[in-house]
């Protein structure tokens, strides 16, 4: 249990990092974009470069971001079942302590 979440964690730290990367990239193609070059065919190259990078940050990000559900979805499975466990071995006990006789 304690594993997953650390993935979990781990995944978290990761999608957020790329996620500030993402930021900084977007930023710089929006300055890129208000100040152009004097070259306007090696602005629009750039540009474009800038814009496929932040396309495929963006495709990684979704699939982190999925996988960081997931992870969250398999922490959560696993909460329940122990907290069934619990909840049967609770009542297991009670039925235990109900069964000894009073002196």
């Amino acid at each position: 249990m304690e594993a997953a979440v650390v993935d979990l964690e781990n995944s978290v730290k990761r999608t957020d990092e790329r996620l500030d990367m993402m930021a900084w990239k977007i930023d710089t193609v929006e300055r890129q974009i208000s100040e152009p070059d004097q070259n306007p065919e090696t602005s629009v190259m750039r540009l474009l470069k800038s814009v496929t990078e932040v396309r495929n940050d963006y495709q990684n990000l979704r699939r982190e971001i999925l996988e960081v559900q997931e992870l969250q979805k398999q922490v959560g499975d696993r909460l329940k079942q122990q907290v069934q466990q619990v909840h049967g071995r609770f009542s297991s006990l009670k039925e235990r302590i109900a069964a000894v006789p009073n002196n």
